[in-house]
């Protein structure tokens, strides 16, 4: 399966690679060596059952967290950071600022 990574990673550092005529991608294919399915799926292009041929996850989700020592210190105000309305004060609307 290496060879389908390798084959995958050449494709997408070279745009001419990506956009052959499918006479020549077939032949780079074969020339790889693969067992059926994995050739197969590289002819149909077909992402997903190259995904499930490699071991692939389904959805993939990321995530952010502060870095250490972000946090507000007393008396301190971050960047970006004003008065927040209390419960008694609604917020601003742009739309009722300068609209008569």
């Amino acid at each position: 399966m290496s060879n389908v990574i390798a084959f995958l990673e050449k494709m997408g550092n070279n745009a001419a690679l990506a956009s052959q005529a499918p006479e020549e991608y077939a032949a780079a294919v074969d020339a790889l060596g693969l067992d059926d399915a994995p050739r197969q799926a590289l002819l149909d292009r077909d992402a997903d059952a190259l995904n499930g041929l490699l071991g692939g996850r389904l959805q993939m989700i990321g995530f952010l967290f502060p870095a250490d020592g972000d946090e507000k210190k007393d008396g301190e105000e971050q960047e970006g950071d004003g008065e927040e309305p209390t419960q008694d004060q609604p917020k601003e609307s742009i739309r009722h600022k300068g609209a008569h």
